[in-house]
């Protein structure tokens, strides 16, 4: 036994040491029956299995099905046709297409060192220039 176990065990001992004294001999048959056929039963009747059955058939039929039908949340075209698009298509103008970098400018960003990439700049705008 584990030292971390013994408050528990502490705690429940009062519990379990007077169950022994309260296990006592019935009292004698006579009495006991005579006190049971005046007195009615304090719990419900046990049901029969097939009272059980018969009872959970009956409760559970009407619960099967729902009350209105099932409407379906999203339609799948399975067909050949293209689907028709959900938004209709805007009449704006459609923007400037983004900025674009060369690749010799991005080999040139790409070189580690500044002066390579200072160097690698000043080659790219002279073979740019108009000459």
């Amino acid at each position: 036994m584990n030292i971390c176990h013994l408050p528990l065990l502490a705690a429940l001992l009062p519990a379990v040491l007077p169950l022994p004294t309260m296990a006592q001999t019935p009292p004698p048959v006579a009495a006991s029956a005579a006190a049971s056929a005046n007195l009615p039963s304090s719990g419900p009747r046990l049901l029969s299995p097939a009272e059980k059955r018969d009872n959970a058939d009956a409760a559970a039929a009407p619960d099967l099905r729902p009350d209105r039908a099932v409407v379906p949340q999203i339609s799948i075209p399975l067909g050949r046709k293209p689907a028709e698009p959900l938004t209709k298509p805007s009449a704006r103008k459609p923007a400037a297409p983004p900025a674009q970098i060369g690749d010799g400018a991005a080999r040139c960003e790409a070189l580690a060192g500044d002066l390579e990439r200072a160097a690698c700049r000043k080659k790219l705008a002279q073979s740019r220039a108009p000459g």
